[in-house]
């Protein structure tokens, strides 16, 4: 155990966190739970804030002086070495902290990206999530009312889900395939409605059922309520209305022109500057060098993302995400002066905007060209 844990301290400070540890397969099951309706599900969704005060956005002041690649191999390291107690802690100042990083993103959004996935050296196996289920349970185990360890393993199900799926387009997708992706969809909410019956309430909760809710194909009536009772929740958890932007994405559930359309409608009903700012967030929910997501852009508002991207630098302060996610926005919409900009202060690429060095230098070229 020590020294898969040592191993992957070491990975996290020479990689963009690929988790190196061994792992094997434990046998388990992948049993689906009996079938909940939605009326279920969205009466568990309004109890959950009942009673619940919103707070203010956290202040930038917050913001820790740790990065979010350090950050999230170190909780995946206490979960290999099974050190539950500081998960457990880590969790709970999340909660009653509400801090961020720098740029931000918040640390319990951090916390259940990192805790969700299981590491894994090479591609990832059905093995590796197998055995990394069974790593939670025992958490749950140790502390049977711990939200942080419900929540935690139905985001280990979504993504266990999308693992049975694959990324090929739906008709690729074998009948067997369909069955394991919806087993664990509803492995995880019922982890999610577990987890409403405790005492402990985490902001996240909301979001790992918006993933649900992706999974399953819920009616936009139905994710949009969702959206705003978590909103209500917690306001400024601005990741949210990223989740819900890809909810929108067409190939997915809506038409297109729905996320500028979102965009604008969300962020409109905020002051100067947190308007542009989440405008920007929800806008950068497409930029990637994606053909759907590009054909979104041309009814966003440049001059918006412009403010929001500047308005969020200014008081959160730089993030290379945002930097390379403006650089690749400003590319798109043909704002050559903009791109130059963004790419000057670009401290490293980052692939999941742009899929490769190819693309990210050949638009740093055309943003430098006269």
């Amino acid at each position: 155990m020590k020294s898969e844990a040592n191993r992957l301290r070491t990975a996290c400070f020479c990689a963009p966190l690929i988790l190196a540890i061994a792992t094997s397969s434990c046998g388990h099951s992948d049993a689906a739970p009996a079938k909940v309706p939605i009326e279920t599900v969205m009466q568990t969704i309004h109890d959950y804030g009942r009673g619940h005060q919103p707070l203010p956005s956290p202040a930038p002041s917050t913001a820790g002086a740790e990065t979010e690649e350090w950050y999230r191999a170190n909780v995946a390291v206490l979960l290999v070495e099974e050190d539950f107690a500081q998960l457990e802690r880590i969790a709970e100042q999340n909660r009653t902290e509400r801090g961020l990083f720098v740029g931000g993103v918040w640390k319990n959004n951090n916390f259940f990206n990192a805790s969700g996935d299981p590491p894994h050296e090479g591609e990832v196996s059905d093995s590796d999530y197998k055995f990394h289920i069974r790593r939670i349970e025992k958490w749950i185990a140790a502390y049977p009312q711990s939200a942080a360890a419900r929540i935690t393993l139905a985001r280990a199900y979504i993504n266990y889900a999308d693992f049975a799926r694959g990324s090929g387009e739906g008709d690729t997708v074998s009948k067997a395939q369909w069955g394991l992706y919806g087993e664990r969809a509803a492995l995880a909410k019922d982890a999610l409605l577990a987890a409403a019956r405790l005492k402990e309430r985490d902001p996240h909760w909301y979001e790992a059922m918006q993933q649900v809710a992706s999974v399953e194909g819920w009616d936009n009536a139905h994710a949009r309520e969702l959206l705003d009772q978590a909103v209500a929740f917690e306001p400024g958890y601005y990741h949210y209305y990223r989740e819900y932007a890809d909810y929108l994405k067409p190939q997915w559930y809506g038409k297109h022109g729905a996320i500028p359309a979102f965009a604008e409608e969300a962020s409109s009903r905020l002051p100067e500057p947190d308007g542009s700012i989440l405008y920007f967030r929800i806008i950068s929910s497409v930029a990637c060098n994606c053909p759907p997501e590009i054909a979104e852009l041309p009814g966003v508002s440049l001059p918006k993302i412009k403010d929001g991207y500047i308005n969020a630098q200014r008081i959160y302060g730089f993030s290379n995400l945002n930097a390379n996610r403006f650089a690749i926005l400003a590319v798109n919409l043909q704002d050559k002066s903009s791109a130059r900009q963004a790419f000057a202060s670009i401290a490293s690429m980052d692939p999941g905007v742009w899929g490769g060095p190819r693309t990210f230098e050949s638009a740093r070229v055309w943003a430098n060209s006269n």
